[in-house]
C-alpha cells in the first residue's frame, strides 16, 4: 500500500513538472509571429517562462523591432528581482505611470544603467550592442575578460572592457566576419538571447577556435631556415595566434612589435591590437645581416589579395611591405628572393645604379648582383594596378605631391611615408599607371 502511494506521488510530481514546462513553452509558442525554429526562439521561451519578457496584447512578440532603454531596464530588473513598483524617479521624461518607472529607478540606483546630463533617461531610445554589453556587465558584475580582436572595436570606445567581459562569460561571440558592430541597435529577440545567456549556462556561446599559424624554423650555420620565406606578409586570421616552433638548439633572438603583438608564452605570439606588426628572428642574437623578418597584418578589413590598392595598402607600405609583391624590403636579401623562386628571373640587370631581378610583376633591386645584397627598392608593373592618377588618389588618398618629373618627364604621384616612398609614374595625368616604384628612404638606390 505504501508503495502504491509512493508511485502515485511520483506521478503527480512528474505530471506537475510536465504541465508547468508545457505551459511555459506554450506561452512562447502562442505568439503568432514567433514560432519554434526561428532564431533565438529557445532563449525567448526561457525568458517567457521566467516572466522576464512577454508579448503584446494582440498575441504577437515582434521579435525584430528594436529594444528600448525602458524595455531593457525592465527585463534586467525582472531578471535580477529588482523592485519594479511604479514610482516617480529622478528623470523628468519617466513619469510614474510608465510601466518601466520602477525598474528604471532600481537599475539606476544599482549602477546598472545611467541617465543623461540633461536630467533625462530617454526611455524610448534604442539600445545598441555596445550599450547592451555595458548593461549586462554591470548587472551581473562580470570580472573575467577575454581579449578578442573584433575589427570594429577599439580600446577607445566606452564598451571595450564590457565587450571583453561578455565574451569571457559566453554571452557573445560576435559575427562570423569577426566584427562586433557595437553601434548596431538590438532587436527584442537579440537582447533576449544575450540576457538568457547571462542567466542560463545552457545558452552560452564560445568563440570558435582558429588553428594557429605555425612558423617552423631552425638556425644552421648562422642562418635562418624556415617554412615561411624572409620578407613574407602574414595575414593573421581573426582570433588567430602564431606558434613559433624552433627545430634545433641554434642561438637566436626573436623580436616583435609590442604595440600590435605580444608573447602569450615563450612560443606563442598573440595579437593585442589591430594594425601592422613585425616578427624578426635574429641568428646568434645580434646578426642583423642574416635576420628573418615577417610583416604581420592583424584585423584585415578586406581580402587584400583581391586588389593591390586596398584599405591596408598605405598602412602596409608604411611598414616596409608593398602589397602585390611577395617580399618586403626590410632585412630581405637577393638570395632570399632567388632561393624562394628557384628559377631564373624574367629579367635581370643594372638600372639606375641598382641590380634588379624581375619575378612576375615585381622587380627587386639590390646594390649590386651579389646574392647577399640587401633589397632597397621594388618596381611593380603598372598593369597589375591598371588605374589612372584620379583612381589611385580615390583608392589610397592624395599624394604628398604630383606633377611632371624633372628626371624622366613622366606624370608622378609621390607619397612620402617617412621611412619609405611611393612613386606612381604615368605617361600623362589621365593615363593608366606605367610603373610603381617603392623605395626605402636613405637607401642606396
Amino acid at each position: 500500500m505504501h508503495k502504491i502511494k509512493y508511485y502515485i506521488s511520483i506521478l503527480l510530481v512528474l505530471s506537475f513538472l510536465l504541465t508547468n514546462f508545457t505551459s511555459q513553452s506554450a506561452q512562447a509558442a502562442s505568439f503568432s509571429d514567433f514560432k519554434e525554429g526561428q532564431t533565438f526562439y529557445s532563449e525567448v521561451s526561457y525568458l517567457v517562462g521566467e516572466n522576464i519578457i512577454s508579448g503584446y496584447k494582440d498575441g504577437t512578440f515582434r521579435p525584430v523591432i528594436k529594444i528600448t532603454r525602458a524595455a531593457a531596464a525592465t527585463m534586467i530588473g525582472r531578471a535580477l528581482n529588482l523592485d519594479g513598483t511604479q514610482r516617480k524617479g529622478s528623470f523628468k521624461d519617466v513619469p510614474k505611470e510608465s510601466y518601466a518607472s520602477g525598474y528604471i529607478d532600481s537599475a539606476v540606483s544599482k549602477g546598472i544603467i545611467r541617465g543623461f546630463t540633461d536630467g533625462t533617461f530617454r526611455p524610448n531610445e534604442e539600445v545598441t550592442r555596445g550599450q547592451m554589453a555595458i548593461f549586462i556587465d554591470r548587472a551581473f558584475a562580470l570580472k573575467d575578460k577575454k581579449s578578442v580582436l573584433f575589427s570594429d572595436v577599439s580600446s577607445s570606445i566606452a564598451a571595450y572592457s564590457s565587450i571583453q567581459k561578455i565574451v569571457a562569460a559566453g554571452i557573445t561571440q560576435g559575427y562570423s566576419d569577426w566584427t562586433f558592430r557595437p553601434n548596431t541597435e538590438l532587436s527584442r529577440a537579440e537582447f533576449s538571447a544575450f540576457l538568457a545567456r547571462a542567466l542560463n549556462p545552457d545558452f552560452k556561446v564560445t568563440i570558435p577556435n582558429v588553428d594557429p599559424l605555425e612558423i617552423n624554423y631552425s638556425i644552421s650555420n648562422g642562418k635562418v631556415e624556415s617554412n615561411h620565406h624572409n620578407g613574407k606578409l602574414i595575414v593573421l586570421k581573426p582570433g588567430g595566434k602564431i606558434e613559433l616552433n624552433k627545430l634545433n638548439n641554434g642561438s637566436d633572438r626573436v623580436l616583435i612589435n609590442s604595440v600590435i603583438l605580444d608573447f602569450e608564452d615563450e612560443n606563442t605570439i598573440v595579437p593585442i591590437k589591430n594594425g601592422v606588426g613585425e616578427i624578426t628572428i635574429i641568428p646568434n642574437g645580434y646578426d642583423w645581416e642574416e635576420a628573418y623578418n615577417y610583416v604581420v597584418l592583424v584585423g584585415a578589413q578586406e581580402d587584400i589579395t583581391k586588389s593591390v590598392l586596398n584599405k591596408h595598402f598605405i598602412e602596409l607600405a608604411s611598414e616596409g611591405y608593398l602589397n602585390g609583391c611577395d617580399f618586403s624590403v626590410d632585412y630581405v636579401r637577393s638570395e632570399n628572393i632567388i632561393d624562394h623562386y628557384a628559377t631564373s628571373p624574367n629579367w635581370e640587370g643594372t638600372l639606375s645604379g641598382g641590380y634588379g631581378r624581375q619575378y612576375s610583376s615585381c622587380t627587386y633591386y639590390g646594390v649590386n648582383d651579389s646574392y647577399s645584397s640587401p633589397i632597397g627598392t621594388i618596381d611593380m608593373d603598372g598593369s597589375k594596378i591598371d588605374k589612372t592618377p584620379a583612381q589611385i588618389k580615390q583608392a589610397i588618398g592624395h599624394p604628398s605631391s604630383e606633377g611632371y618629373s624633372e628626371l624622366n618627364g613622366s606624370w608622378t604621384l609621390y607619397y612620402d611615408l617617412d621611412e619609405y616612398s611611393l612613386f606612381f609614374s604615368f605617361a600623362g595625368p589621365n593615363s593608366k599607371l606605367d610603373k610603381l616604384r617603392y623605395k626605402e628612404i636613405n637607401n642606396f638606390y
